[in-house]
Formats: C-alpha cells, sequence, structure tokens
C-alpha cells in the first residue's frame, strides 16, 4: 500500500500528574485475534475487533490478523469527560504499537488554580494549541522523546473541525439559556479561541513516535451584576483525539506506516460511548448543581461554575455526529467497500479488491481470494 495522509478523529489524555484515577477496568477484544499474521502471496487478511469496557461496546476496528487490541479505562477529575478510554494496538512480535485516547478536556478558568478541583469536579489547566499540548504530552507520558519535525496535517480535517467549533458555540449559548443564568444578573458571552491540529514527530534512541493531535476551544465571560467577585473569565478546551504510534526502530516505524495509517482509517468509538459520557457526565453535573443549590449563598455559584466547566455536558447527537463522520472522511487515494452488515472498510486504491468471511477480511489481487470469502462491493 502507498503511504497517504490520514484524517483522524479522537480525543483524549491520559496525565497522571493532574488526575487522580478512581477506578480502571481492563478489557480486550471479543474476537482476539489468532497468534499468526496470516498473509497470501497475493493479499492480506485483516480482522474486525470489538473493544468492549463498563459493559458496553466501545470501540471498534479493522487489524491485520495477528495483531492484538486491549481497551482500559480510567476515570477522571473532570465533569465534562468524567472518563478516558485508552485503546493500545500491537503487531504480533510487539516492535509497534498504536495507543488512541479518547475524548479530554480541561479547563481554564481565572478564578482557580491549576490542578483538580475536588469541589466542582473539574480539572484546571492554562489552555495550549495542539502543537504546544503535543509536547506537553510527550514531556510527561514518554520522557527523554526528543522533538524531530512536523507533519503535514489534512486541510480537510482543519475545516471539519472548523464547522465542529461553531457548533460548539451554539450548544454553549443554549446551555447558558437552559440554566437560566440571566435571572441571577449574570451576562455571558462566547469568545472564538479557535481549534488547531498538528502532526510531530518525536525520537528517543532507536524509538520513533508520531503524534496527532488536536485542540478545540471556546471561551466564556461571566459578568454578575451582582457581585465583581463572582465575574470569571473560562476558556474551556478538549483534545477530539490523540493518538501516539511508535516503533522499537525506525526500520519498523516505516515497517509499519501503512498499518498505523489503514487502522486509524477504519477505527472509531462507538455510539454507546458517546451515550455513556453524556450519562455519567449529566449525573455528576446533576449531583454537585444540587448540593450546591441547597447552601444558602451556593446557587449563583453553581450556575457560574456549571457554565465554566460543563456547558458540553448535554451535547446533543448533531454534534457526536460530527464527531464520528471525521473518522469516515474519504481519504484521498482509498476506495470505501460496504461489509456484510452495512458498514464500511477503506483501503488503497491500488488494492484490486476486498473480501469476507465473517470477522476476517482478505484486501487484495482477485486472484488471492481464499476459499470461503466473498467478494465485497464498493461504496462512493
Amino acid at each position: 500500500m502507498n503511504k497517504r495522509i490520514v484524517t483522524t478523529l479522537l480525543v483524549g489524555v491520559l496525565t497522571v500528574e493532574l488526575f487522580i484515577l478512581t477506578g480502571c477496568n481492563n478489557s480486550s477484544t471479543k474476537n482476539p485475534s489468532s497468534s499468526n499474521n496470516n498473509q497470501t502471496a497475493q493479499g492480506r487478511i485483516y480482522e474486525r475487533i470489538l473493544l468492549e469496557d463498563k459493559g458496553i461496546d466501545m470501540f471498534n476496528s479493522i487489524v491485520p490478523k495477528g495483531w492484538t487490541a486491549n481497551i482500559y479505562s480510567q476515570d477522571l477529575v473532570n465533569s465534562t469527560h468524567p472518563f478516558v478510554e485508552t485503546v493500545v494496538i500491537e503487531n504480533p512480535d510487539k516492535t509497534a504499537k498504536i495507543t488512541i485516547l479518547s475524548q479530554h478536556s480541561y479547563t481554564e478558568n481565572n478564578r482557580y488554580n491549576e490542578g483538580e478541583n475536588k469541589e466542582y469536579y473539574t480539572t484546571y489547566l492554562h489552555a495550549m494549541d495542539a502543537d504546544t499540548y503535543s509536547n506537553y504530552f510527550m514531556e510527561r507520558i514518554y520522557p527523554g522523546a526528543s522533538f524531530v519535525k512536523n507533519k503535514e496535517v489534512d486541510t480537510k480535517l482543519l475545516e471539519e473541525l472548523e464547522m465542529l467549533h461553531s457548533e460548539r458555540v451554539t450548544l454553549a449559548n443554549i446551555d447558558a439559556e437552559t440554566i437560566g443564568a440571566s435571572q441571577y444578573g449574570v451576562t455571558i458571552t462566547i469568545g472564538d479561541e479557535g481549534c488547531t491540529t498538528s502532526k510531530k514527530e518525536y525520537r528517543n534512541g532507536n524509538i520513533t513516535y508520531e503524534t496527532s493531535t488536536s485542540v478545540l476551544a471556546i471561551s466564556t465571560n461571566l459578568t454578575s451584576s451582582l457581585s465583581s467577585a463572582l465575574d470569571s473569565r473560562a476558556v474551556q478546551w478538549y483534545m477530539p483525539y490523540l493518538i501516539v504510534y511508535e516503533a522499537i526502530s525506525n526500520e519498523d516505524y516505516e515497517k509499519y506506516y501503512d498499518d498505523y495509517n489503514f487502522i486509524i482509517a477504519n477505527s472509531t468509538f462507538t455510539k454507546d460511548y458517546y451515550a455513556m459520557v453524556e450519562y455519567v457526565s449529566s449525573a455528576i453535573v446533576n449531583a454537585y448543581t444540587s448540593y450546591y443549590a441547597a447552601k444558602s449563598k451556593a446557587a449563583l455559584d453553581a450556575t457560574n461554575d456549571y457554565i465554566d466547566s460543563n456547558y458540553s455536558s448535554t451535547s446533543s447527537a448533531s454534534t457526536q455526529d460530527k464527531v464520528r463522520e471525521m473518522w469516515d472522511d474519504v481519504i484521498k487515494e482509498q476506495d470505501k467497500y460496504t461489509l456484510e452488515d452495512g458498514s464500511s472498510i477503506k483501503t488503497s486504491i491500488h488494492n484490486d479488491t476486498v473480501a469476507q468471511n465473517g470477522d476476517e477480511i482478505y484486501i487484495g489481487d482477485k486472484a488471492g481470494i481464499p476459499f470461503g470469502f466473498n467478494e465485497l462491493s464498493k461504496s462512493y
């Protein structure tokens, strides 16, 4: 397969310094791959996987047969994205690995110091663009990894992030109206902090890494006619995706780079994942707003902080659809085939055909289709 630029979508981050872990669950694929990388002379066999965590289907992908995938969750001090799912996909000999982290967010607020605020279940951190955040993440999670170079980012991804950003501005206003801020003498203005994305290469000895990161941010300015002490400016910023590809040598990095691109192009978190995030987030918000509303002076504080740190918790289905759609973009020099269950798979136009037999998928020349596999149709 030819190398290509891949457009992906995912958010998330796992920074031990900034979060207290209150739970950790481990799970693996429902359909584990075999130990052998079954490859024919004319093509290659791939396998569909579905990862389950917290009792629901969280993530699905298509990987080369023989690759393994696992998922685990960690609960965070964050009401907007209260847990992060980490997916780890590895080749059979463990020389190449893809780590994918789910949606994740921070709040920058001039009323609070950086760090965990357990009272309002929010983690505060100064806002960063994608380029800065990639360095920040690598310094903490991959110590010793040094920046090598920036890599090209698909401009289509930037355009779609702008669309998502516009949608979130609308949601911020809707949430402000829902909470009834005006009745407390609070004025809310929405600022444009923009959205950025980056691809960067790092190296530590023989190990080579590539990070794909995106950051989306919106600011809110709250002023109150009741007390200037309640005035607040906040920036809600989050990662629509964060992916790290790594290999133990430059040779392995190049060898499995096309596999990395293929896997990312055919991976997504499920609708059940987004529903779970929204459900847990809403439960947390309802719990602490009810608690503070019961106190004599807390109604305005609870309103203020709800808007500061949680206006995205009631995300509409249309916003989540935009998130998922970014995984399904038709990437340059790729064909799209319809699988037996109606879902799709993307592969290089230089492959002759795609065939399927249950959870196994063949990609290659028509002459190499294994016995028992059914050739699939292209979808456009």
